[in-house]
């Protein structure tokens, strides 16, 4: 499941850098922010800060 998040925030991030080259603002910030979300529950899944 922490491949599957780390997966899915690079392809936001990707999505993010499409959207800025566009120039999309909207659609950069969007995909920026779920990217960080998803990388930082990854990164807290990964070295167990979910208290699990």
């Amino acid at each position: 499941m922490i491949l599957i998040l780390f997966l899915v925030a690079g392809l936001l991030f990707g999505g993010a850098w499409s959207a800025y080259q566009q120039g999309s603002k909207f659609f950069t910030l969007v995909a920026a922010v779920l990217g960080a979300v998803s990388a930082a529950v990854a990164l807290a899944w990964m070295f167990g800060v979910t208290g699990q």
